[in-house]
């Protein structure tokens, strides 16, 4: 589950980035805008005083003997198309008196003369609905007007307090934005963060096989729906799992039991035969290989029982202190108390650092484990073969390797039991090795097979030290 500092910071940052994308898209359609607007209106643009100033520059006067007052101001063709190029509907030029002594498209419904209220009125505001720009002209004025529809004009005023303060307001604004952006952040993250812990949750309690119940309400319901339906889906299929493996674990155990008595008795009888004088040397060879058949079948029932038993953990481990260098050359000399055939032979070698170890096991498992792969040897080798067993301590784990002179492990075995190839069951049997894997991994520890250099596979099993002496 991520941690509750993760998910704000991540929300936080992404939020700023956010921000960040709207700030520039707004100025970057402002940009558009005002590109726009210079296409339309030109390339470019002047202040409202450089247009009057660049019209009232074009106006000549006439000779002074002109009889017309009117007469004697005039402006250029250059002039008038100014006033066209900056979309001006009328003009007209006023002397110090008010009246108009210069004119161009003037509206019929002006006044030709005006009082010093009016220019104060139409300065400021509108002339009649028609926004004006006003500029001063050697004591004259010169008035330019606009469409009623063209422009608005605003005329604001504020004491010099209020703009000498502006900056430090601005800054203040903006940090208040700031902080109120930050504040906003962390409490919907905290938001989504509480929102998502209970979907944390119940995702931690799928993985650990444990029933999800959540509530389906708020943003993740859906997702609350979706996973309280798949562990009702998971509870239903590990219930029916629990109950195959239990009939399955059930039946190998009947049926080792149900064997065991007609078992015995066919091996207490083949023993019978075969020491009964009577019998010529066929029949008491027959009756050998009948109880040496009786006794495979009963080892091979004892092995699906116990490896069935530790699949589902039903096998219990009794636990005792045991020395491994100890147990690897008591093994051995079970095999020469037992009569080892004079075609075999056992060593074992200790390193001297593993004499001092104590570890906690079922040593009847473990000695299992052990019996297993040095009795696969000698099976396998029916020549007879040199046999090794060694018992190491390395980086922190107790080493037992076995291993053999003669083929070794063939290579399919060892893929079988890793699951790199299916196992048939018909022509390979790997289920004392299987048990071994298993009686280690029991233990805390794992199975491994080493490639030999004349081919085939040994064995080496590996458990952690828990102590020393």
């Amino acid at each position: 589950m991520k941690s509750l500092a993760k998910i704000i910071r991540r929300y936080v940052a992404s939020a700023g980035v956010l921000v960040l994308t709207v700030a520039f898209f707004n100025l970057a359609v402002l940009y558009l805008i005002g590109w726009q607007s210079v296409q339309r209106h030109g390339e470019r643009r002047l202040h409202a005083g450089e247009e009057m100033e660049h019209v009232a520059a074009e106006f000549s006067t006439a000779d002074q003997g002109t009889a017309e007052h009117a007469a004697r101001y005039r402006l250029s063709e250059k002039g008038y198309a100014y006033l066209e190029e900056y979309h001006f509907l009328w003009s007209m030029l006023l002397d110090d008196g008010g009246n108009v002594v210069w004119s161009w498209r003037l509206p019929e419904e002006l006044p030709r003369s005006y009082g010093l209220a009016d220019v104060a009125k139409f300065s400021r505001w509108y002339l009649m609905d028609y926004p004006v720009r006003v500029w001063e002209m050697n004591g004259m004025l010169l008035v330019s007007g606009y469409g009623k529809e063209y422009a608005v004009k605003i005329n604001l005023m504020y004491p010099l307090w209020q703009i000498q303060s502006f900056p430090r307001y601005l800054s203040i604004a903006v940090g208040m934005n700031v902080a109120l952006f930050l504040v906003l952040a962390l409490w919907f993250a905290y938001r989504f963060y509480r929102s998502l812990r209970p979907v944390c949750a119940g995702i931690d309690a799928l993985a650990e096989k444990r029933p999800v119940l959540l509530s389906e309400k708020g943003m993740t319901g859906e997702l609350a729906n979706r996973l309280n339906q798949t562990s009702r889906i998971l509870e239903k299929q590990d219930r029916k799992l629990r109950q195959r493996d239990d009939a399955r674990t059930s039946w190998i155990s009947g049926v080792s039991h149900d064997i065991r008595t007609p078992l015995a008795l066919i091996m207490g009888y083949s023993e019978a035969l075969a020491e009964n004088p009577e019998l010529g040397e066929e029949a008491h060879c027959q009756a050998e290989a009948v109880r040496q058949q009786s006794l495979l079948i009963r080892q091979l029932i004892e092995d699906l029982n116990l490896t069935s038993k530790l699949e589902y953990h039903a096998q219990p481990l009794r636990m005792t202190e045991y020395c491994p260098a100890v147990l690897l050359r008591e093994t051995a000399a079970e095999y020469y108390n037992e009569g080892l055939d004079e075609r075999y032979e056992i060593t074992a070698e200790a390193d001297p650092r593993t004499e001092r170890i104590r570890q906690q096991g079922d040593i009847q498992l473990l000695k299992r484990a052990l019996r297993n792969v040095i009795g696969n040897s000698i099976r396998h080798n029916p020549k007879g073969c040199r046999i090794t067993l060694r018992i190491s301590e390395e980086m922190g784990c107790v080493i037992w390797k076995l291993l053999d002179s003669g083929p070794g492990i063939p290579e399919r075995v060892v893929d079988i039991l890793a699951g790199r190839q299916a196992d048939n069951g018909k022509e390979i049997h790997v289920m004392g090795l299987r048990i071994v894997r298993q009686i280690i991994a029991a233990h805390g520890g794992h199975a491994d097979f080493l490639k030999k250099e004349a081919g085939g596979y040994g064995v080496e099993l590996v458990l952690p030290v828990e102590g020393e002496l």
